[in-house]
């Protein structure tokens, strides 16, 4: 992985975010190619698993199947299971499209020109731990910002490196967590600082949807609801692209200090299997 030489130098905020602002321009064409080849998974994955529901279903009504006892049932049951289907092939595709994001940025970072399906069909890590992970940090956040804000702020801030170190690194659910605290550790304020940064700009694109709804009304031409909606999504997709991109900038960053404090140039997760 590049740029990984040891470094004492604490993150810092602006360098930071204009290192990311200089990565943007090369990452757009290719992030915009990986969003198209997930995208294009998700419909094949629907296409292949929706097709025998389809079949059955079609079958169940023709033949009268579906009309009264465990025919009945299973008719009734078979608009759940598509939707279950459905939600499945969401996560799944969505789960690989963010391993894929935080990989992709690395390269375009080396200066690496990615192979994107290469990037996006590339194995680990296992689907079942980084489900996992994924839950753990949604509920601990959650739960600590439902608790109060604060707790919820700072669980965000300690563990935000959780799935970069699961990714790059293949530890378990346990040491990515290890890893992150000890990553994060007397780098709080500098994260917090690229939160409430980048948090904001996460709005903008809302924010010029509502004010294009209230300018022009119900009855709005489409020749200005259309560009101001595609100027929204482009600017959401720019935002997604700079987001990765500083999460590996953070990252890399935070990994360096490790390498340049500890020797084995890992994060200190000694008792915590990898």
């Amino acid at each position: 992985m590049a740029n990984l030489t040891p470094s004492p130098i604490r993150l810092e905020v602006f360098p930071t975010l204009r290192e990311g602002l200089s990565l943007l321009p090369r990452a757009i064409g290719p992030f915009l190619l990986l969003n198209l080849a997930a995208l294009g998974l998700m419909v094949i994955l629907a296409v292949l698993f929706g097709i025998p529901l389809s079949i059955l279903r079609m079958v169940m009504e023709v033949g009268g199947l579906g009309a009264s006892g465990r025919g009945a049932q299973v008719a009734a049951a078979l608009p759940l299971v598509m939707q279950v289907v459905v939600s499945i092939i969401q996560a799944y595709v969505s789960l690989r499209l963010v391993v894929a994001q935080y990989r992709l940025a690395a390269e375009i970072r080396a200066g690496l020109r990615p192979q994107i399906l290469e990037v996006f069909a590339r194995p680990g890590p296992p689907l079942l731990p980084l489900a996992s992970l994924v839950l753990v940090l949604g509920l601990g956040v959650l739960v600590g910002l439902g608790v109060f804000v604060i707790p919820g702020v700072i669980l965000f801030l300690m563990f935000n490196q959780a799935l970069p170190a699961m990714i790059f690194e293949g530890t378990n659910v346990r040491g990515s967590l290890f890893a992150s605290w000890r990553l994060t550790s007397g780098n709080l304020l500098s994260l917090l600082g690229l939160t409430l940064i980048l948090l904001p700009l996460a709005f903008v694109p809302s924010l010029l949807s509502y004010l294009v709804n209230k300018a022009v009304g119900p009855g709005a031409s489409l020749f200005i609801v259309l560009p101001a909606v595609a100027v929204a999504l482009f600017l959401l997709f720019l935002l997604s692209c700079l987001s990765f991109l500083v999460a590996v900038i953070v990252y890399q960053h935070l990994r360096a200090q490790i390498a340049g404090a500890n020797p084995a140039g890992l994060p200190e997760t000694e008792g915590v299997p990898a």
